[in-house]
């Protein structure tokens, strides 16, 4: 394993990423010293300026392996090199020189690290651009050291130094991050499709075996001649179809977290009231708002609905040729619906979900409103039975 790999597993990639740029500067700055003091003659502020940068941010570099606060290393450099630029720039020339370009450097940098330190870095920069340019006018200024005879040669040398460093270090590093970056996003998009796929299958295997617990409860249901057990083995067969019926439908929809709520309570419906086979006809009213109700909140939605239209079906159409059950959703916003399910039949005692009640379905009732953070009352004024039920789904 190379010393790179293992800088980036050791600290992560903003570390490492960090650190290279760090060392590069160190190393840059001392070769810039030696070029400025041994081919261009340069032995004054300037050759000494980048000397001690190229030391104490080498210090700085090297205190970070005993500190470990990345943040604290980076704002050592950024200073360390903003005062270092400066400094160059009045000894080389003021606005006109090259080292002015190396201050735009440090606002990327900043950017690079987050975007606080971005703007701070783009506010003084600003300022100092501004300051240099009126220091050049009046006049004031240090001894240029960049002589007329090597100036270009100065020029070409820090020309190289910022290749080097943007192309060479940021630009490369960069776009081996862009690269990774995009690596990870396309295996996490692979990873979610397969997700995806396996949520999907587990809810159509659950479908199928809700559907043969629903077969098992038939089948044992026609030796029992006893009305009333027969019609407990139905209550049981309708909730396990609502539950099989949700887990088809996420089965067969693109979006896991939410579905089609209207096809849905048509489908459950309709699946109640021809399991039943009343001889009433029986008209359905249903009125669903557009929602995004999440699969957690639609499970125990439905059961309700199932064990209220159930009891319908049982109780309030005796001797009536035509009946009406009512399903109405209403989105209220800020994730709160209200929910009226109701028939216009014989009516049922204004008590009905009294906690001294002992039914099964109310016992049912009242937990999936719990589930639901909810409440449930009777409507009064209204012919038949309506009953309205307030939720909020904080898990859409």
């Amino acid at each position: 394993m190379t010393i790179k790999k293992q800088k980036v597993q050791r600290f992560g990639k903003k570390t490492a990423l960090t650190l290279n740029v760090s060392y590069t500067c160190s190393i840059m700055a001392f070769a810039f010293a030696m070029f400025c003091f041994f081919y261009l003659d340069i032995k004054g502020a300037i050759f000494q300026i980048l000397l001690i940068f190229s030391v104490l941010n080498s210090i700085n570099t090297l205190l970070f392996f005993r500190h470990r606060r990345l943040e604290l290393m980076y704002n050592i450099m950024s200073v360390l090199a903003f005062v270092t630029n400066l400094a160059l720039c009045m000894y080389s020339g003021g606005i006109n020189s090259p080292f002015t370009s190396f201050l735009v450097i440090i606002i990327f940098a900043g950017y690079a690290t987050n975007g606080f330190y971005g703007n701070l870095w783009l506010g003084i920069v600003s300022v100092t651009a501004v300051l240099l340019y009126y220091i050049s006018r009046s006049g004031i200024m240090f001894t240029d050291e960049v002589s007329e005879g090597v100036i270009d040669e100065f020029n070409f040398f820090f020309l190289l130094f910022l290749i080097v460093l943007l192309g060479g270090v940021f630009g490369r590093l960069l776009n081996k991050n862009n690269e990774k970056m995009y690596k990870a996003k396309k295996e996490l998009i692979q990873r979610d499709e397969e997700k995806a796929v396996m949520l999907k299958e587990i809810h159509h295997r659950v479908k199928n075996n809700l559907h043969v617990v629903n077969s098992l409860l038939r089948i044992q249901s026609r030796n029992i001649e006893d009305h009333e057990v027969k019609m407990m083995f139905k209550v049981a067969q309708s909730r396990i179809v609502a539950m099989a019926r949700l887990h088809e439908k996420i089965y067969n929809t693109n979006n896991l977290k939410h579905i089609d709520v209207n096809d849905y309570f048509k489908l459950l419906i309709n699946d109640l009231i021809n399991s039943y086979n009343i001889e009433t006809k029986i008209v359905l009213d249903l009125s669903i708002d557009e929602a995004k109700i999440s699969i957690d909140s639609l499970l125990p939605l439905s059961l309700i609905i199932n064990e209220l239209i159930s009891n319908s079906l049982k109780h309030a159409f005796n001797e009536m040729d035509t009946g009406r059950i009512e399903v109405k959703l209403r989105n209220e916003g800020n994730k709160n619906y209200e929910l009226i399910v109701g028939d216009n039949g014989k009516g049922v005692a204004s008590n009905l979900f009294s906690t001294t009640l002992s039914s099964t379905g109310t016992k049912l009732i009242n937990t999936f409103i719990k589930q639901l953070s909810g409440s449930i009352d009777l409507l009064e004024g209204k012919k038949g039975t309506h009953f309205r039920i307030l939720f909020t789904d904080d898990k859409a």
